[in-house]
């Protein structure tokens, strides 16, 4: 199901059981990105160099990015399971395509028009992610892995040319429009440049696309895959610090292979992130189902199911208590985390509350009587 169309609490779209980890793996992830959103708005990225500050640091930090990969990672599951029925029938398939390509639009479009709000919404290359998926949604689960990979790859491909393009003195800030005032421009945003382009972010929406495709699976075998997920993200910090520690990154195309920053994108972060995000949603969904009768997983859950309207949410919170009645002001990170605290009190309250009565949250129903 599409990540910001969900049907009533215990149902998907074909009727069959909700996922409640799904649900509360997608709440905690937008928490998390409200947090960041928060921290990295309110306040100058410089300031700070405790042990808190490395963790929540908005480009360089552990947290950074980590909570979108979920979302997106939970997004491509969504999407896996709306797709189950002209996937393994193939029923309707060009109706399903263009409802995947239509909603895609949709948000691509919408995300457009709130980056001039909030830059950087994930919102825009959501849609993009889905207008994309209307294209192979119907392949092999293993050719949607070498999709996965090729995206990873080429990200890693187009830092490293990009970093010996300016070592050799040319310029490249064409590939970082600042606006968008050409087709050109326009492509580069979507898949190379800013917040979450296609590249690498692609992999994450394809990882979950397969995951979703083999749920049973993933289920039996979690033990398994959290101990490889564990594996590969040890293998990569390790493979980093041993590279560092024989000064052997001083080379171009190693140093863009095995960064993991977040926004220089290499080989290594972009396979630590998609670990990390799968831990995460088979942590939480495990934890979910075994207390699932607990009110904080429900109130969750219920949550989970309007992650569009609490996302958009988030945007107005600031704008009142930030932009324009300037009752919140940049002081560091602990007013970001109280300010976002503060926040998910109130929308986890709201939303539960709304999703026990009407269902779909407002901007989740305009959503789907649009984009159908």
């Amino acid at each position: 199901m599409n990540d910001f169309n969900h049907p009533p609490a215990g149902q998907t779209s074909t009727g069959t059981t909700r996922l409640i980890g799904l649900d509360v793996t997608r709440a905690i992830a937008l928490i998390g990105v409200v947090v960041m959103n928060f921290h990295g708005t309110l306040n100058d990225w410089r300031i700070g160099n405790d042990l808190w500050h490395r963790i929540f640091h908005v480009y360089t930090g552990v947290l950074s990015t980590r909570f979108a990969a979920t979302f997106v990672l939970v997004a491509g599951i969504g999407t896996a399971l709306f797709s189950r029925k002209a996937y393994e029938n193939h029923q309707d398939v060009a109706k399903h395509r263009m409802r995947l390509a239509r909603r895609g639009a949709l948000l691509l479009f919408g995300g457009y028009f709130l980056n001039h709000a909030w830059p950087g919404t994930i919102l825009f290359y959501y849609g993009a992610y889905f207008i994309l998926s209307a294209i192979f949604i119907l392949w092999k689960s293993r050719s949607i892995i070498f999709l996965s990979a090729a995206t990873a790859l080429t990200a890693t491909a187009i830092a490293s040319w990009e970093a010996n393009r300016q070592r050799a003195g040319y310029s490249t800030a064409w590939m970082h429009p600042q606006e968008i005032h050409s087709l050109k421009d326009f492509l580069l945003r979507i898949f190379v440049d800013y917040t979450h382009p296609v590249f690498p972010w692609l992999a994450f929406f394809c990882l979950g696309i397969v995951i979703g495709r083999n749920l049973e699976m993933v289920k039996k075998r979690r033990q398994t895959i959290l101990m490889c997920c564990f594996a590969v993200i040890v293998i990569c910090y390790s493979c980093t610090g041993i590279l560092d520690s024989f000064d052997l990154r001083t080379n171009e195309v190693v140093y863009w292979a095995t960064s993991l920053q977040p926004f220089n994108r290499s080989l290594l972060y972009t396979l630590s992130t998609a670990a990390i995000a799968v831990i995460a949603f088979l942590v939480i969904s495990q934890l979910s189902e075994k207390y699932q009768h607990k009110k904080l997983v429900t109130h969750l859950q219920r949550s989970g199911q309007l992650t569009l309207s609490l996302y958009l949410l988030h945007v107005l919170a600031f704008y009142i208590f930030v932009r324009w009645s300037h009752l919140i002001s940049s002081s560091g990170l602990d007013t970001a985390l109280i300010f976002a605290t503060g926040f998910w009190v109130f929308a986890i309250t709201i939303a539960s509350w709304w999703q026990h009565h009407f269902g779909q949250g407002p901007a989740e129903r305009l959503y789907r009587s649009i984009g159908g």
